[in-house]
């Protein structure tokens, strides 16, 4: 059963003055048998997003296990389309980040950039708290390309479920849904088909993340389709 991981990250945490290593990452990846990781450099969400895509990009090349998330931030967006036209082809996905950046998700920038993005590429939105679904349903509703949703957890299961019925290209990766039940409620309210494995590696346990999905008491057909037949299919 292949095991793709939609949500990795690698490089320095300023805040905890430490450093997250790519041979990390890789040494998790060989120890769980994850076959791909879709990953970014956490240059790019605290600090740079351009350095950090560069980052992403080289350790991509390095590694062809590792496949590239590039990072914007609307605080850094006036109208100009053509940073997000130089990702397309580049990388697999574009991720946001609104709580670590600093804005909130009902922010105008946010709403422009995603659309802009989500033409051509996946978008990954970090939600943090009740409302952030519903805001960001305001903000972009339906685009051309998926949306995944990062960071789901226990009080936001009603508002991810209500958004995804609405929504058939959104999606919602495991990272936060650890609690019992959550991961098989989705399974059977929305569809197996709508869910990625997440584990936002190295920084959370990766054997963790997997284990919760391993035992959340989906069927075979659906696990398979969580672990990584999802991610292939709507990323590549």
């Amino acid at each position: 059963m292949e095991i793709v991981d939609v949500n990795t990250q690698f490089g320095p945490l300023p805040m905890a003055s430490s450093d997250l290593a790519v041979d990390d990452l890789l040494g998790l990846m060989q120890k769980y048998q994850v076959q791909a990781a879709y990953t970014l450099s956490t240059l790019g969400l605290l600090l740079d997003p351009t350095a950090g895509n560069s980052a992403t990009k080289a350790a991509c090349g390095e590694h062809p296990k590792l496949l590239p998330i590039a990072t914007l931030n609307p605080l850094m967006y006036f109208g100009d389309n053509s940073v997000v036209l130089g990702l397309v082809g580049q990388y697999r996905m574009v991720r946001f980040a609104p709580e670590i950046q600093g804005y909130p998700i009902d922010f105008a920038p946010l709403g422009e950039l995603v659309t802009a993005a989500a033409a051509s590429l996946p978008v990954m939105i970090d939600v943090q708290k009740p409302g952030d679904i519903t805001a960001l349903e305001r903000l972009i509703g339906d685009v051309p390309k998926p949306i995944i949703l990062e960071g789901v957890h226990a009080t936001l299961l009603a508002e991810t479920v209500s958004a995804l019925k609405r929504h058939p290209q959104w999606y919602v990766e495991t990272s936060a849904l650890l609690i019992p039940g959550a991961i098989k409620m989705l399974a059977e309210t929305i569809g197996a088909e709508r869910i990625l494995l997440g584990t936002n590696a190295p920084l959370q346990p990766l054997a963790g993340a997997i284990q919760t999905v391993r035992l959340s008491g989906v069927t075979e057909q659906a696990l398979t389709q969580i672990l990584g037949a999802n991610a292939r299919r709507i990323l590549g």
